[in-house]
């Protein structure tokens, strides 16, 4: 019975891929055709069925350009590169479809030190943070045993020492691969999907008209209230606006 269930099991994977790989195929189709608003909505077919990488969404990216819709080009490139933050082809497209936006901001001064931190957390992925993690542990265990049983007093330093040294570097990936994991799972960025929207002083709209901001502007993410959306622009100007007028990274 345990060996039908497996087969079973089996079976509805192989054809979840290959059901996978047809919309895939579908929608790469469609870009090559030049259908490029078919092509979004086979990737999105994907995206929905549970399937998600960076290069799925630079290929959304992609498509949304060629679609002339600029914010949820920057969208996917921006989740593209939250996967994947190495991904250069991601990297070199937002820059280039940056240019097409309408608002800009002087940012406000962040401490260099955070600026830091977060660049040094977006060197590698959530992935490989927790792959570094695991061999440095691995590592590090081996020089504890090397510490422990060794005889001769070189390598006994050389594990104690050398193991002092990993451990760190092993703290630092942990918290660097906890660090990417929260970026993912809690997104407090997004991205404005529509032409242009209009942000308001309270969720509601009656509230006073503030300023308006246009497709493709990156805000940080607050509270919803009754879908209402709290932004801040980077600026430091914040505001409401209707929740489904922007989308999260």
């Amino acid at each position: 019975m345990k060996k039908l269930v497996l087969f079973f099991l089996l079976i509805g994977s192989v054809s979840a891929s290959a059901q996978s790989d047809s919309l895939y195929n579908r929608a790469n189709a469609h870009y090559e055709g030049g259908e490029y608003e078919a092509a979004l909505d086979a990737y999105g077919q994907l995206i929905a069925s549970g399937y998600e990488s960076s290069d799925l969404y630079y290929n959304m990216g992609n498509a949304a350009f060629r679609s002339n819709s600029i914010g949820l080009s920057i969208l996917y490139y921006e989740k593209a590169l939250k996967l994947e933050p190495g991904n250069q082809d991601a990297a070199h497209n937002l820059e280039y479809v940056k240019q097409y936006r309408v608002d800009a901001f002087d940012s406000i001064p962040v401490f260099f030190l955070k600026d830091w931190i977060k660049a040094f957390v977006h060197l590698l992925s959530e992935r490989n943070w927790s792959l570094a993690a695991l061999l440095l542990f691995s590592l590090f265990f081996i020089c504890v045993l090397l510490y422990l049983f060794s005889r001769r007093m070189v390598l006994k330093k050389a594990g104690f020492f050398i193991g002092l040294a990993v451990l760190l570097l092993f703290g630092l990936s942990l918290a660097s691969a906890v660090s990417a994991h929260r970026h993912i799972v809690r997104p407090v960025e997004a991205v404005i999907i529509e032409p242009s929207v209009t942000v308001r002083s309270t969720p509601d709209h009656s509230g006073t008209e503030l300023f308006i901001l246009h497709e493709g502007t990156k805000v940080t993410s607050g509270e919803m209230v009754s879908g209402w959306q709290n932004i801040r622009v980077a600026d430091g100007r914040e505001g409401w606006v209707v929740q489904n007028h922007i989308a999260s990274i």
